[in-house]
């Protein structure tokens, strides 16, 4: 995973000195996460608080930058933070977060104002749980918090309006990370948007 974080590295560089920029941006983001599925975290409370289901959702907020090259294909680096309390029993409480680092190679295709994209990508992600107790005693055995290499699919949409500075976008986004164990998926909807530099 490494070698391919390097590789899409040195491929992103080559790409923008050859193809040239054509802008730059900054913004914020946020949203909701839908489809949580870490099989490690639910499988650890569930055996100890039968019946228990971990929710599947979780707030997301974040901050992002955009690079444009004359040849439409851009690229983004963005920096999310998605966290979760679930109450799992009375005065005992779950709490789940994933921080990230990632970047993504985009595709967009001009429609007037419109401009839709897909892109693809690679991040590192600090995938933390604590739960709190109340002052009870109970044996659970949590998975040990952890940062691990995730690749990401995307669509979205930039509104490109002639002549404003601020571009808004709403993106959907599917992530697989690499936790011990088996695989935490994940879907996420955000809104934001990027002040264009000149």
């Amino acid at each position: 995973m490494k070698k391919t974080l390097m590789v899409m590295t040195l491929l992103i560089a080559a790409s923008t000195a050859q193809a040239g920029l054509s802008g730059l941006g900054f913004g914020v983001h946020g949203g909701l996460v839908s489809g949580y599925d870490n099989p490690v975290l639910q499988d650890s409370l569930f055996s100890s608080f039968s019946g228990f289901e971990l929710s599947d959702k979780m707030t997301n907020i974040g901050a992002h930058a955009k690079i444009g090259t004359f040849r439409i294909i851009e690229f983004d680096a963005a920096l999310d933070y998605a966290w979760k309390k679930q109450e799992v029993i009375p005065d005992v409480n779950l709490t789940f977060s994933d921080f990230s680092a990632s970047g993504s190679v985009r595709k967009s295709i001009a429609l007037a104002v419109i401009k839709p994209y897909i892109g693809a990508g690679l991040g590192l992600h600090w995938m933390a749980y604590s739960l709190d107790l109340g002052g009870q005693v109970i044996g659970v055995v949590m998975p040990e918090n952890e940062s691990k290499f995730g690749y990401h699919f995307k669509v979205g949409v930039d509104f490109d309006f002639p002549l404003f500075p601020l571009t808004p976008y709403a993106e959907w986004k599917y992530n697989t990370i690499q936790t011990t164990g088996k695989s935490t998926k994940y879907s996420s909807i955000n809104v934001g948007i990027t002040l264009d530099l000149p």
